[in-house]
């Protein structure tokens, strides 16, 4: 049996449309994780909420006022996203700390490669 021509022109069109199909989904994904990031930084949220704010059309007095409540209201995210950190970390600790007391020497060992990391900028 041959292979013809067509048969082989449409193999590879389809492998060119997958492999099309995959590489669109892999940027897709690296540029959502971007994007996530990017809405982290607090000088995307205060872009954000000015370039709302702007849409009120506001005097420049007011400009001036509201920038400066949102600068706050940024300070004050930061800060409780700060907090909780710690405090998920504190909770993960004392229930690393109650699993440890039950567990026997051999398994202590394992436990202790095994157990969540605290992240340094938490400690």
């Amino acid at each position: 049996m041959t292979i013809t021509r067509r048969f082989k022109v449409g193999c590879l069109m389809t492998l060119l449309i997958g492999f099309g199909i995959g590489i669109g989904f892999i940027f897709g994904i690296l540029a959502h994780q971007s994007w996530k990031k990017k809405t982290e930084d607090p000088v995307f949220m205060k872009w954000a909420a000015m370039k709302n704010i702007d849409k009120l059309d506001p005097t420049p007095e007011q400009k001036q006022k509201l920038e400066t409540i949102v600068d706050r209201a940024i300070t004050e995210l930061i800060d409780f996203k700060a907090q909780a950190l710690i405090h998920i970390w504190d909770i993960i600790d004392r229930t690393e700390n109650e699993i440890e007391a039950e567990l026997t020497p051999e398994q202590k060992t394992e436990w202790a490669d095994i157990k969540p990391k605290r992240p340094v900028e938490i400690k």
